[in-house]
Formats: C-alpha cells, sequence, structure tokens
C-alpha cells in the first residue's frame, strides 16, 4: 500500500477525491441552506399576509358589534392557510379579543420580524413551539395586537437539518470512493504520455543523445515538455560533440610539438652531444616547440577564465580614434611592411579598452598570417541601428565559402590542409570570439569585394557616448 500512494496518479487521485468530497458536501450544504431560507422566507410571508387579512376582517367586525366587549370568533377567514392559528388580545388590560386556538398565549409583539417562541412544558404532553408574527394596532378604542403563529412541531424542517450533518457524512463515503476511481482511470490515463517521456528519457545516453521523445500530436503542455527535452538532448549532444572534437584537437595540437620534442631529444641522445651543429638545431627546435605549447595552454586557461566569469571587463570610456592610432602604432613594430590605416571618426565607447585592444589585435595578427605581410588593412567605424561597429578589413584572399562558418572554432585553421604551415595554436579568433562575449558584443567574420577578409564587431548595449 505504501508503495501505492508513491504513485503520482494515486497521490493526485487522493487529493482529488477530498476535494471532490468536500466540494459535494459544501454544495449540498448550501443548497439546503437556500432552500430552508426560501422556506422560512415562505412562512414569514404566510404569517404576515394572514396577520393582515385577520386585521382587515377585525376591524369590520369590531365596527358591527360595537357593544359587544366579550371575545368574539371571527369564524373562518378566507385567503388565510388552514394551519395557521391567531390570536387577538388587549396588551394593556391582557384580555383577548378574538382567537381560533385556545390554547395559544398572549404572544408578545414582534417589532416587524418573524420570531419562533418556544416554552417548555406548557402542554401536558409536550412543549409549545411556534413561529409567529405579531404587530401592535390602534383604533379608537385602543391599542391591540394581532399574532399569527404555525406549529412547529409539524414542521419537518428543523429536524431534516438536524440530521443533515449525519446525512451528510453517509453520503461522503460513497462519493469519496466514487471520485477516487474515477480520478485515478482519468490521471492514469492523462500521464500516460508522461510515463512515456519518462521511460524513453531513461533510455537516453551520450551515444544515443539525438534519438527524439515521443509526441502525443495534441500540441499540448505535454508536447512542449517533450520538444524541450528534445531540443535540451540536441543541445547537450552538440555540446558533446564539440567537446570531443575540442578534445580530439587539443591532443592533436599538442602531440605534434610533443613528437617534435621527442625526436629532437633522442637525436642529441644519439649524435647531438658531439655534432654542435646539430646540437643548436634541435635545441631551437625544441625551445620552438615549447613556446608553441605554452601558447596553447595559455590560451585555453584565458578562454576558461573569462567563461566561467572569473575575469571581468573593467568599463570605462574608450575613444576610438585614440584606440586606432595606438593599435596602427603597435602594429608597425612587429609587420613593419604592412600597410595600416585607419579612417577618421569621433566615436566614444564604454567598455573594457584592453578586452577590445587584445580582439582587434588578433585580428589584425590573422590578417597578417593569411594575406601576408604587406598586406593593406583598414580599420573604420560607424553606426548601425544604434549600435556601434567596429570593422577591420584586409585585401588578403579571403574565406573560402566552406572555411566561413568555422573560423571562429577552437584549432580551426583556414588552410584546407589544417597541418602547420601556418604559424599559431588556431585559438586566436575564438578567444576573440570569447572576449566579445564578455564585452557584450557580436563578432562577426566575411568577405568584402573584390577579395579580402572582412570582421566587424557590433556592442550590442554601447550607442555613441
Amino acid at each position: 500500500m505504501a508503495g501505492f500512494f508513491k504513485s503520482f496518479s494515486a497521490r493526485l487521485s487522493v487529493r482529488f477525491m477530498f476535494i471532490m468530497t468536500v466540494a459535494v458536501v459544501v454544495l449540498c450544504f448550501l443548497i439546503f441552506s437556500f432552500i430552508r431560507s426560501l422556506v422560512y422566507q415562505n412562512q414569514a410571508n404566510v404569517l404576515k399576509f394572514s396577520e393582515d387579512k385577520i386585521y382587515e376582517v377585525f376591524e369590520d367586525y369590531t365596527e358591527k358589534n360595537k357593544n359587544n366587549p366579550d371575545a368574539a370568533s371571527l369564524g373562518n377567514i378566507p385567503d388565510i392557510p388552514y394551519f395557521i392559528t391567531y390570536i387577538i388580545y388587549d396588551p394593556q388590560d391582557e384580555i383577548l379579543l378574538a382567537t381560533n386556538d385556545p390554547f395559544l398565549p398572549f404572544l408578545p409583539d414582534s417589532k416587524g420580524k418573524v420570531k419562533k417562541y418556544v416554552e417548555k412544558d406548557y402542554f401536558f404532553d409536550g412543549d409549545l413551539d411556534v413561529l409567529y408574527f405579531a404587530k401592535t394596532h390602534t383604533d379608537d378604542y385602543g391599542d391591540f395586537v394581532i399574532a399569527t403563529a404555525q406549529n412547529m412541531d409539524s414542521n419537518a424542517m428543523p429536524d431534516f437539518f438536524a440530521k443533515l450533518p449525519l446525512g451528510l457524512t453517509f453520503m461522503a463515503i460513497p462519493i469519496l470512493l466514487i471520485s477516487f476511481f474515477i480520478s485515478l482511470f482519468m490521471t492514469r490515463r492523462t500521464i500516460r504520455p508522461v510515463v512515456k517521456i519518462t521511460k524513453a528519457a531513461q533510455s537516453v545516453t551520450v551515444e544515443t543523445l539525438s534519438d527524439l521523445l515521443p509526441l502525443s500530436g495534441f500540441d499540448d503542455e505535454i508536447d512542449e515538455l517533450s520538444k524541450t527535452f528534445n531540443s535540451l538532448f540536441l543541445r547537450l549532444k552538440r555540446d558533446f560533440d564539440r567537446e570531443r572534437q575540442f578534445s580530439s584537437d587539443v591532443s592533436h595540437e599538442l602531440n605534434t610539438p610533443l613528437t617534435v620534442i621527442s625526436g629532437q631529444a633522442g637525436l642529441l641522445l644519439r649524435w647531438g652531444k658531439d655534432n654542435p651543429v646539430q646540437l643548436e638545431k634541435s635545441l631551437e627546435a625544441i625551445k620552438t616547440e615549447a613556446k608553441t605549447m605554452q601558447a596553447i595552454i595559455a590560451n585555453l586557461l584565458q578562454m576558461s577564465r573569462i567563461e566561467s566569469g572569473r575575469v571581468k571587463p573593467q568599463i570605462a570610456e574608450v575613444v576610438v580614434d585614440g584606440l586606432f592610432s595606438w593599435l596602427c602604432e603597435e602594429t608597425k613594430t612587429f609587420a613593419p611592411a604592412v600597410k595600416i590605416s585607419a579612417l577618421p571618426c569621433d566615436f566614444k565607447i564604454n567598455t573594457d579598452s584592453e578586452m577590445l585592444h587584445q580582439i582587434l589585435m588578433v585580428l589584425i595578427s590573422n590578417s597578417v598570417k593569411y594575406a601576408g605581410e604587406n598586406c593593406s588593412i583598414v580599420l573604420s567605424s560607424y553606426e548601425r541601428n544604434g549600435h556601434i561597429v567596429i570593422e577591420q578589413t584586409d585585401d588578403g584572399p579571403g574565406f573560402s565559402e566552406e572555411s566561413l562558418p568555422h573560423v571562429f572554432e577552437r584549432f580551426y585553421r583556414a588552410d584546407e590542409s589544417h597541418t602547420r604551415k601556418i604559424a599559431g595554436s588556431g585559438l586566436g579568433l575564438s578567444i576573440a570570439q570569447t572576449l566579445a562575449g564578455a564585452l557584450n558584443a557580436k563578432i562577426s567574420a566575411g568577405n568584402k569585394k573584390p577579395h579580402g577578409a572582412r570582421f566587424e564587431i557590433e556592442f550590442l548595449n554601447t550607442s555613441n557616448a
């Protein structure tokens, strides 16, 4: 039984069972209360109506029998029900003027309301229990009270409401059972697609992330849940594939310098010690490959720190024209043959100057590698859709259609052979993209006409300062 109530459908059915039962019981109670109020209102209307009719008959009777002070019998009064009793009396002298029930006491004025009057052991075999309406009238002879009453001993409504809680209790038992089984049936049918989704999700592994969860076809919330999980699994698959590719690329990139270092060390051990030329050549190769490995590791660490948020941008106002001048002077120090120029602009951007400088140096270095040391590079800036855009172009061969979608991928090189003909770790543009993301900027690559590469950095939340 404990295992049964661990089921979601069973727990939901129990909740529905109690809610349904309480709702039915409360609804029944409200309906019976409403009926009771209607009955009471009808009784009150009958008592008040009867009092008016009796007053009319009594006034007419007293007018005709002015000289008879004794109690009178008004006879049958038309239009009042047979179960209505009445009494007319003088409240000051407590004199009975008329009645159709000699056992009815002098009921006091009810002040415009219908009241209940109970007197214990009034009769030798029981109590007096009436609902009455009494009103004081005044005529030429003084005050008199007309009271109409209905015996409540014959009224089943109070007994009915007295037994109502017990009746509702017994009625709740079958309602509990019926509502539970109906709810259990409906709930199990309703969550059947969720059960299928759960079983399908349990069978998902890294190798089967592309297998989509089933859809019910109703395009409801459950289908929306399946679509969300499917989208999540596809993103996870892309991330796993990217990480696998990344691990493979890292292994490949580090394996090459390690192979060179190992080979050169072997040469040194065999005959390099006695050959100064070979010794110097091997040591230079080892030094170069060690620097390559250091660069790869340093770049990966930098990207990791940026992506994890450990490196925070230091936002300050950057004058774009001054940044361009700094980049032009710096480029001439390591590539004096490059013709680099900057178009004048008056933009100011609130960003991290060091990160932006590093991004642009990556782009310039990329142009120098692929367009050659005699290339022309142009830096410019303009405004588009309220955003500042920095553009860098060169006059090199540009990107092939096949390589353009992959230029920001880690360890990707645009040369088709993907060899080490061009120096570098293949992480430069990936670092530039990561830095741009940290600055809330979007970096993109393309080609310009007639030939050459073009990079754009669009600052999404920064306009001209």
